[in-house]
């Protein structure tokens, strides 16, 4: 089915500012400057147009502008996936969209969580080339049960793909630790899986919320922390939960949970992000900051030097060479490793920049040499940094959501 209203999410710009290195031609032909192995960039404004480009300046809309702004974009294989309120793919490099799958977790499924709005979230949906190109995103969980009240069916709220994503493909993965090991204990169910990353050494990592329960007249929303070390591997809990409240316990008891583990559901929506082998969590409601965990969520520590109160859009690492957070009027900020705090980067942005989206690409030359480029989506347009994330220019000006 030809699907013309279509979330456009994500993808930004690429290639650009080729220097020039010392000549060395064959045949008349530089190799310094000829590209081996081009990439595209996709990204899309807040009308729901959809862009490619192949060198970060130069652009092509290939998708027509619907009204609905994205929420999540991927590549796998061959194939673009696009979230909105449904998933879609295209696999013909976007000029037409399809249905890939219905049921993603969307805002207007509040009374699962009262209160809580759930828009942009790009680590909603991952794809894992490791893993042959696996992708996972977060489903409406709806669980079924028996007469007996036996869960049957998407009680960890996630789907998967080992087909990039085609109509049809997706499957339910419902197994989890609930033997005690690593480190033990299993929680309530279902859970709801709404954020992903994967971390350098190829763990797959994932953040859930439980439906709120009404305990002694009190609601509480456990965020629970999930892990699993191979594609045919099950998942493991790690959350932890110092209260000990006999019916909420799961994972390291004795462990640090993210805010708010005994508290309205209202406080705080952390997504995940990683650098190398730690986990960065965000908050994207604004109050309770950063956080990072090296054992897989088991434990987190709050990070210092963002800006209180700011909603905290995005996270990044780009090449695992840095760290990068993108705030909601507060500009981006980098991870300082000298002073292990985060300073806000006002190299070529503005310090009340919105930054929605960050994207990283690579072009190889033919004589080896690689360029690396980072960019950012953001509500004044694409921005480029050829050194690290350091210095930024504006490359395409624009109102972008999302960019990859």
């Amino acid at each position: 089915m030809k699907k013309l209203s279509l979330y456009i999410i994500a993808g930004s710009i690429a290639l650009a500012a080729i220097t020039v290195y010392s000549c060395k031609k064959i045949n008349a032909i530089n190799n310094n400057t000829v590209v081996e192995t081009p990439y595209s960039l996709y990204f899309s404004d807040t009308s729901g147009t959809l862009f490619v480009s192949t060198d970060g300046k130069n652009h092509t809309a290939i998708f027509s502008p619907d009204g609905k702004p994205c929420r999540s974009f991927i590549t796998s294989g061959e194939n673009i996936l696009w979230a909105k309120d449904s998933l879609y793919f295209s696999s013909n490099n976007g000029v037409n969209f399809n249905h890939s799958y219905d049921s993603l977790y969307w805002k207007s499924d509040a009374s699962v969580v009262p209160g809580l709005s759930v828009y942009l979230n790009q680590s909603m949906m991952i794809n894992c080339p490791t893993w042959g190109n696996r992708v996972y995103a977060s489903s409406r969980a709806v669980a079924a049960y028996t007469s007996s009240g036996t869960l049957l069916t998407n009680y960890m709220g996630l789907v998967y793909s080992d087909q990039n994503g085609a109509l049809g493909s997706w499957s339910f993965e419902n197994t989890y630790d609930t033997v005690g090991t690593d480190p033990g204990g299993s929680g309530r169910l279902p859970v709801y899986m709404y954020s992903f990353t994967q971390l350098t050494n190829g763990y797959l990592c994932a953040l859930a919320f439980e439906t709120p329960v009404t305990m002694t007249g009190h609601t509480r929303r456990y965020e629970r922390n999930f892990y699993k070390s191979a594609k045919d591997q099950i998942w493991k809990e790690v959350t932890g939960n110092p209260d000990g409240v006999t019916s909420l316990t799961f994972g390291n008891v004795s462990g640090v949970p993210l805010p708010p583990h005994n508290s309205v559901p209202t406080t705080g929506f952390f997504t995940l992000g990683h650098i190398n082998n730690r986990l960065i969590a965000i908050d994207e409601m604004g109050g309770l900051g950063a956080w990072y965990s090296d054992d897989f969520g088991g434990n987190w520590t709050q990070y210092t030097g963002l800006p209180a109160g700011r909603p905290l859009l995005c996270v990044a690492s780009p090449f695992e060479e840095i760290a990068l957070i993108g705030t909601d009027s507060a500009g981006l900020y980098i991870f300082n490793n000298n002073t292990r705090m985060w300073q806000q980067n006002n190299n070529g942005l503005s310090k009340n920049l919105i930054v929605r989206n960050i994207a990283f690409k690579e072009t190889v030359f033919k004589n080896g040499t690689v360029q690396k480029y980072v960019y950012l989506a953001t509500n004044q347009g694409i921005f480029q940094s050829v050194d690290g994330g350091n210095n930024w220019i504006m490359t395409i000006a624009g109102n972008y959501v999302s960019v990859y």
